[in-house]
């Protein structure tokens, strides 16, 4: 953690566990840590996730916007609570983010190493599916990154297992993601990052550890970074 100037926290639509009290601490332990902190909020596949829950097209899409809007708000009540001066407040929106040409060329990669290798796409596929069971139930477990986690109580969701075209609608939110956790400095322009997530991810091991065709880039890492006074 010491050989990295930069820090990119995660935070998921929909998962309870990023409450105000809880994104007010890590943000003023990340400022006082970090030279550079990022905010992220993956929005760009987030319908397709929910429409892999069993939310119909349109319900999808307006439980997107909703879960969306509500983090940000969630995320400028943390950042007005934390006392971080207006110019060290970073926040994007994944789909701001999509059209440089790092993250184009890391997507590329995402989707090549998908189609071709057996072991990425499976790994890659039961991170993603979890997502569809949880919702399916009303859960609203926190999830990992790959999964939104939703509720049948807005009577959007139909119960159901998680399909082969639901997984497939559920790995897009995680392809979405995965070039932030490859290689964040190229995208936001720091030289080295690590980035966050508060449980441990189940592709970890394909981006640092393992031979498959995608690896994070050598100054990118990954932090478990917990509230334990988070209830959840």
């Amino acid at each position: 953690m010491r050989d990295a100037d930069h820090l990119l926290i995660g935070v998921s639509p929909g998962n309870g566990y990023f409450g105000i009290p809880t994104l007010t601490r890590m943000f003023r332990w990340a400022h006082a840590t970090f030279q550079r902190v990022d905010v992220i909020v993956p929005d760009r596949s987030l319908a397709s996730n929910y429409r892999a829950q069993g939310y119909p097209d349109r319900a999808a899409h307006k439980k997107a916007r909703t879960e969306v809007s509500c983090v940000r708000r969630r995320i400028r009540r943390a950042f007005e609570r934390s006392g971080i001066p207006e110019e060290d407040q970073h926040t994007h929106l994944l789909s701001d983010l999509v059209h440089s040409d790092a993250y184009q060329r890391l997507h590329l990669r995402v989707r090549d190493a998908l189609t071709t290798d057996e072991h990425t796409r499976a790994v890659c596929r039961e991170v993603s599916a979890r997502a569809v069971p949880m919702a399916a139930a009303g859960s609203g477990t926190a999830g990992e990154p790959g999964t939104a986690a939703g509720s049948g109580e807005d009577g959007g969701a139909r119960p159901g297992g998680a399909s082969s075209d639901a997984a497939d609608l559920a790995l897009e939110y995680l392809i979405d993601e995965l070039p932030f956790f490859m290689d964040t400095p190229s995208i936001l322009g720091v030289s080295s990052s690590l980035v966050s997530y508060h449980a441990p991810v189940g592709f970890a091991d394909l981006l640092y550890t393992g031979a498959g065709p995608l690896h994070a880039a050598a100054n990118q890492g990954f932090i478990l970074l917990k509230d334990h006074a988070a209830q959840y």
